[in-house]
């Protein structure tokens, strides 16, 4: 039995245009679809609402802290995000593949990670099929709701299954150094806290206002998913080659937030 396993986020602005609302990115679904039929190991994917869930919970101004929102904004929020969740299926399907879409609320009791069922995805993939779940607007309790980000499922689902690969899809090519010259910071390792630092000041100058975080909560997640000794990769999505030779082990255009030994 192969005990492999990636575990990809598909960054909202990779899979729809932000600016936007409600428009999904057929092509680059398609194109990174075609990428991972050509893959073999087992995987788990986790996605953003970029221009679908985002742009309602802006609108029904819903945040990741626990409250009573209003109850059409939290269906409508839901509602978009099975919609976009399906369009991601149905290409991997078109693809061969054998994808099963998962609402994140299944791993969460009392608004807390449910462990068994997070390892119930590893289990899904020892059986040839691909679990898909996403950001959305999840149930914690008393009558409490809050938008649980892709980002935050990575760092659930990577402390949980420990899997060899994470990887974080962007619509750009990784770190930068600065905005100007756009060279790329191509490993982080975070027993340097001046480094660390860096980054993290580079991209609050970056973020773009999301009520998950934006670019900053990826930086914020993949840094404690390294601290557990896992490696975490940033790559363009856009360019889905990027994804296969990451998986493959091959050389790729990126940053390598080094696991914290």
């Amino acid at each position: 039995m192969n005990n492999n396993l990636v575990v990809l986020k598909l960054g909202g602005s990779v899979i729809t245009f932000k600016n936007k609302p409600l428009s999904a990115n057929y092509k680059a679904i398609k194109n990174i679809s075609k990428i991972l039929k050509r893959l073999t190991t087992p995987l788990i994917i986790v996605h953003g609402g970029g221009s679908y869930g985002h742009y309602w919970s802006v609108k029904f101004d819903m945040h990741t802290e626990p409250a009573k929102y209003d109850p059409h904004g939290i269906s409508t929020v839901h509602s978009s995000m099975l919609t976009l969740n399906i369009i991601i299926v149905d290409a991997l399907e078109k693809e061969g593949l054998n994808p099963y879409g998962i609402s994140p609320s299944t791993f969460l009791n009392n608004g807390k990670p449910y462990s068994n069922k997070i390892k119930e995805l590893k289990k899904m993939t020892e059986h040839n099929i691909i679990p898909i779940t996403y950001g959305d607007i999840v149930y914690i309790k008393n009558n409490k709701y809050s938008i649980l980000s892709g980002d935050v499922l990575m760092t659930m689902i990577s402390r949980i299954l420990q899997p060899t690969k994470i990887i974080f899809a962007l619509n750009v090519d990784g770190l930068y150094n600065n905005i100007i010259d756009k060279k790329i910071i191509k490993e982080i390792n975070f027993e340097f806290e001046k480094k660390k630092q860096r980054v993290i000041n580079f991209e609050r100058d970056l973020t773009i206002k999301d009520v998950t975080g934006g670019i900053k909560r990826k930086v914020e997640e993949a840094t404690k998913i390294a601290r557990t000794g896992k490696d975490v990769i940033f790559l363009n999505g856009l360019d889905p080659i990027q994804i296969e030779k990451a998986v493959k082990d091959k050389q790729f255009k990126g940053t390598i937030f080094k696991g914290k030994i």
